[in-house]
């Protein structure tokens, strides 16, 4: 006897291999899915993810960017994909893609915490705090604030421009 499976059963199984870090299985499942239907942007979220989680960014940024043929104002795969960047040092195009989920929604705090680690390593402290500052507006509770980080290189950055005189 066969049972016939659909892809959005096959999109729920490779989120359930998700969900408990077989992230080699999700993407199995969720490019079957995919055969059945090649819009599934669901299915192509995880794939991107489950790349993530495995460190190929590369491949995660290409299943991003499917998404975002399919869904242009999904703000989750602007994130994600400004998150692959971010891992592969790629901060102009992590910023850039960072910008694009906060025009689609400037309430998305993770988006704004992004944002500020992308400006602190690019060494724009003062922006990076008020982003940060921003972030912590929207949720008191956000996790991941290096805000001290931008105030203790503002501070010693003052004392080399007083020091230098």
């Amino acid at each position: 006897m066969f049972i016939l499976i659909d892809d959005s059963d096959w999109t729920l199984i490779g989120l359930e291999f998700f969900q408990n870090c077989r992230y080699t299985r999700a993407i199995t499942a969720c490019k079957k899915a995919i055969l059945q239907d090649p819009l599934n942007a669901v299915a192509w979220l995880i794939i991107g993810d489950s790349h993530y989680k495995l460190s190929r960014y590369t491949e995660a940024i290409n299943a991003y960017d499917n998404v975002l043929q399919i869904d242009p104002k999904n703000e989750n795969a602007w994130l994600n994909i400004a998150n692959a960047y971010y891992q592969s040092a790629q901060l102009e195009a992590a910023l850039e893609n960072v910008n694009k989920a906060l025009s689609i929604n400037l309430f998305f705090s993770q988006a704004w915490l992004m944002k500020g680690r992308i400006l602190r390593d690019l060494e724009y402290y003062e922006e990076a705090i008020w982003c940060y500052d921003r972030a912590l507006e929207i949720d008191p509770n956000i996790r991941g604030i290096r805000k001290l980080d931008c105030i203790l290189q503002l501070g010693s950055r003052k004392k080399i421009q007083v020091s230098s005189r």
